[in-house]
């Protein structure tokens, strides 16, 4: 998939109908563990996609983080995601992808819902099927994070103490949890 056509979705006058092709329909993997301590992971803030070359050069597989909604634009998603693809097929070592959404304030939330899911889809659409897509859980909340998996995510990070139970979780929508 093209910039053009990751920015062409991500604008599109009804975003959810192109997102919807997305829906991988397999297992939904899960954890309640952090990364490998020898991985480099974004976590909230994006890395430069050249930190995560370097990475791969080493032979250190990599998380990156995708920033979206406010205070970023369109372009700067397509750009991120065509990168992050780019780099993916090149090395093999781009484990997974977390969109995150914007902090917002009173007057625009973070991110809007279906923002929130046009961004799983296409990121989901960009990246090849090796790369985990994974909406960010503690910002979107069990619900939204089950709901994502109907338009491309593949992956949960429960945090510890979240007592969310990720098999009735994604057998509620469908889908096959997996303990990675």
């Amino acid at each position: 998939m093209t910039r053009q056509e990751i920015l062409a979705i991500l604008d599109a006058a009804d975003p959810l109908a192109a997102a919807l092709a997305a829906a991988p329909g397999g297992p939904v993997t899960w954890t309640r563990d952090a990364a490998p301590a020898d991985w480099l992971v974004d976590g909230d803030l994006e890395r430069p996609v050249a930190e995560h070359e370097a990475a791969h050069a080493a032979g250190r597989p990599s998380e990156a983080a995708v920033a979206y909604g406010a205070g970023t634009t369109p372009q700067q998603v397509a750009d991120r995601l065509d990168a992050l693809a780019a780099l993916a097929r090149r090395t093999g070592l781009l484990r997974a992808v977390c969109p995150v959404p914007g902090e917002g304030s009173s007057a625009r939330p973070g991110s809007w819902g279906v923002e929130d899911m046009t961004v799983i889809a296409a990121a989901r659409l960009a990246l090849p099927a090796g790369v985990r897509v994974r909406p960010h859980w503690r910002r979107l909340g069990p619900a939204t994070c089950q709901v994502a998996t109907a338009f491309g995510a593949d992956d949960w990070v429960i945090p510890d103490g979240d007592p969310t139970d990720p098999a009735a979780l994604a057998a509620a929508a469908g889908r096959e949890a997996v303990a990675r």
